[in-house]
């Protein structure tokens, strides 16, 4: 049982104090890492429901069941945890360690890895340790192609249902042309669409999965595969391709899914997913090394959408991109890009340069 108050002050506490983190990145990275536990099945809104308040990210609890959020990450170091609700008291160490089922300790090993301790910046450059770690370069973990081919194959235990899946697909406005170019296929074995994701280069990171129709209990989506997916940028491998050609993409709509991606590309239209509302800067780094030079913004038609490309729109600006914002239409109201190629409307959207984002976002 996961103790609700603090019995002695975090030994960690010093540490936290020095690490810059982002609480809004840090639980999209929980809500990911969650997914993959039995306990999501009693639990699936962990993590969701983001809001920032100023003060606190606030999201679902993860040690209890709500659909409002009440549970908060200080913004502020050494980002303090706390949920509204059921008491939960903590730092963002001890909350890793008691989400995500970690033998204590481990909490804050896996924030040394992923974010800046602040004195770090002042270090002076070690051109022997850098030159070591370049010769050891780390090997982010893939899945085999094999893993992709037995859920096509998959198919022939059971035709019926993977027909419902793929007729599922169909009727969110896709052609064959488009199933077949993205790889969409149905895992049988676990009644879902598989969505590839591949690195820039195309090899194989991890597969999302859709829960097929609306009678299931649990996410409605799974993750399989490597849980490091900052630099996964869904469709980027195909425009990567083109980058040395003569058909090089230069300008490409940025959107948050899978299917909004995938529905630009039914109009003729270059898209990539950033699976999400949060932009990672190991994203832009790939966007850069796949020869793209202009984006146009199209995340959701929300107001977590809102904030996303405000977000992505100030650091694309600094990457030296150029960047524009789709305008929605303004009737009828539609929440994406699916719901607009169903409206027949995807192609005919206006937009808008936003570079100067010091003054278009007041």
């Amino acid at each position: 049982m996961i103790n609700l108050s603090l019995k002695q002050e975090d030994p960690n506490i010093e540490i936290l104090e020095s690490l810059y983190i982002d609480p809004e990145e840090l639980t999209d990275e929980l809500r990911f890492s969650y997914q993959h536990l039995s306990k999501v099945l009693s639990n699936p809104k962990a993590f969701t429901g983001l809001n920032d308040t100023g003060k606190w990210v606030m999201s679902c609890c993860p040690f209890h069941s709500e659909t409002r959020a009440s549970f908060g990450i200080s913004k502020e170091p050494p980002y303090h945890c706390n949920c509204f609700f059921c008491g939960y008291l903590g730092t963002i160490d001890t909350l890793i360690e008691n989400a995500l089922d970690l033998n204590e300790g481990e909490g804050i090993k896996v924030l040394l890895s992923t974010y800046i301790i602040e004195e770090e910046k002042r270090r002076t450059f070690d051109m022997v340790d850098f030159i070591d770690n370049r010769r050891n370069k780390y090997v982010i973990p893939h899945l085999e192609e094999g893993v992709l081919t037995s859920m096509k194959d998959s198919r022939t235990s059971n035709e019926l249902l993977y027909q419902t899946g793929i007729n599922y697909m169909r009727s969110r406005g896709f052609n064959d042309r488009t199933l077949e170019t993205y790889e969409i296929c149905v895992d049988t074995a676990t009644a879902t669409i598989v969505f590839p994701q591949r690195t820039r280069s195309g090899e194989l990171r991890f597969v999302q999965k859709r829960k097929i129709g609306n009678s299931y209990h649990g996410t409605k989506f799974i993750n399989e595969g490597s849980a490091i997916k900052k630099d996964i940028i869904f469709g980027l491998h195909f425009i990567n391709t083109l980058r040395t050609t003569k058909h090089r993409i230069r300008r490409v709509r940025m959107v948050e899914s899978p299917i909004d991606c995938m529905s630009n590309y039914q109009v003729d239209i270059p898209a990539i997913s950033i699976n999400g509302r949060i932009l990672f800067r190991n994203q832009i780094r790939e966007l850069q090394l796949a020869g793209i030079e202009e984006i146009d913004l199209m995340l959701d038609n929300d107001k977590a959408g809102e904030k996303g490309m405000q977000d992505a729109a100030i650091l694309l600006d600094r990457a030296g991109f150029v960047v524009n914002r789709v305008r929605y239409p303004s009737f009828p109201a539609l929440k994406d890009s699916n719901e607009l190629l169903n409206a027949c409307l995807l192609d005919r959207l206006d937009t808008y340069n936003v570079n100067l984002i010091g003054s278009m976002f007041q």
